[in-house]
């Protein structure tokens, strides 16, 4: 019986150990994502972009070309200028993908910030990028 536990105990450590290597590291900035959205930067948070990435602000969902999402954000940031911005959690399972979830706050309105990126080659890119305005 003691042979059975200890073979089940190591097979679950190797597989455990095998899928811990397929997680990649965000090779991405997050501190500078964070400074970009402080700023209201939709040049620079564009360089995280994919190719092509999802944008959805308030149920106004679409797929864009990394520029014209770029357009896109810089009008957001006009209407709805940054006072603050903090990541509140940062997600993902073993493989390419990962998630971050953010706060976004004006002088009027709060909005949550969820971001999807994947692992494209040796980079991480921005896939997805939804804004959702909080209602209190």
């Amino acid at each position: 019986m003691k042979k059975i536990i200890a073979l089940l105990t190591l097979s679950v450590l190797l597989f455990m150990q095998s899928n811990a290597s397929d997680f990649r590291p965000i090779l991405f900035n997050l501190t500078d994502v964070t400074v970009y959205f402080k700023t209201g930067s939709s040049k620079d948070l564009a360089k995280y972009f994919d190719q092509a990435i999802n944008l959805n602000i308030n149920g106004h969902q679409g797929d864009y070309s990394k520029n014209q999402a770029e357009f896109i954000l810089k009008d957001f940031f006009i209407k709805y200028p940054p006072t603050d911005f903090k990541i509140l959690h940062k997600g993902g399972s073993p493989g390419p993908t990962m998630f971050f979830v953010g706060s976004y706050t004006t002088d009027t309105d709060q909005f949550r910030i969820l971001i999807k990126g994947a692992d494209k080659g040796d980079l991480m890119k921005i896939y997805s990028l939804e804004i959702i305005k909080m209602r209190f």
